[in-house]
C-alpha cells in the first residue's frame, strides 16, 4: 500500500510539474516571434508616435494629400535604411541584431518643408531614427522604440504600405 501511495506521489508531482511547465511556455508564446527578414525589403508608412503617455496619430489621407510622393516613410534594404521624410528623400547604414536596432546618421536632400504634418517636424522624425535602439513587429505593424530630446522612450510605429 505505501508502495502505491509512493507512485501516486509521484505521479501528481510530474504531473503539477508538466502543468507548470505549460503555463510557463504559454507566457513565451505571447512574445514575438518576428525575424527581420519579416521587415527587409516592405515600404512601411507611419502611423502614430507614442511618447509620454501620448500617443499622436497620423492622418494618412492629409498627410498623402499634402506630400503625393509620400512622407515618414522607412524601408529597411540589406545594409541601407531610407524613405521619405517630409518632403526630403534621406538613407543611412544600419546594423541589427535580434531585437536591437542601430540607425547611423541619416543624409538627406534639401528641399524645404512648407508645413509639419501632425507637428512632427522632419528633423525630429531622423532624430527618432538615428536614436532607435530596437525594434518588433507587433500585429503586423513594424515599431522602433527610440528616444526624444528629453530622454523619454519614443516609439515609432508604422504599418505596411
Amino acid at each position: 500500500m505505501k508502495k502505491l501511495t509512493g507512485i501516486y506521489l509521484c505521479a501528481v508531482f510530474v504531473l503539477a510539474a508538466l502543468v507548470f511547465a505549460s503555463c510557463a511556455g504559454g507566457a513565451s508564446a505571447k512574445e514575438s516571434k518576428a525575424v527581420f527578414n519579416d521587415v527587409l525589403g516592405k515600404e512601411w508608412i507611419l502611423l502614430e508616435v507614442r511618447t509620454q503617455g501620448k500617443t499622436v496619430s497620423i492622418d494618412r489621407n492629409k498627410l498623402d494629400a499634402g506630400f503625393p510622393n509620400g512622407a515618414f516613410t522607412i524601408k529597411f534594404e540589406e545594409d541601407r535604411v531610407n524613405g521619405v521624410g517630409a518632403p526630403n528623400r534621406y538613407f543611412g547604414p544600419y546594423t541589427v541584431s535580434n531585437k536591437t536596432i542601430s540607425i547611423g546618421t541619416v543624409a538627406s536632400t534639401m528641399m524645404l518643408a512648407l508645413f509639419e504634418p501632425e507637428e512632427l517636424k522632419e528633423h525630429e522624425f531622423f532624430d527618432y531614427l538615428s536614436n532607435a535602439k530596437r525594434w518588433d513587429l507587433q500585429s503586423g505593424k513594424l515599431e522602433l522604440y527610440s528616444t526624444n530630446s528629453s530622454g523619454a522612450e519614443t516609439v515609432l510605429v508604422f504599418g505596411p504600405k
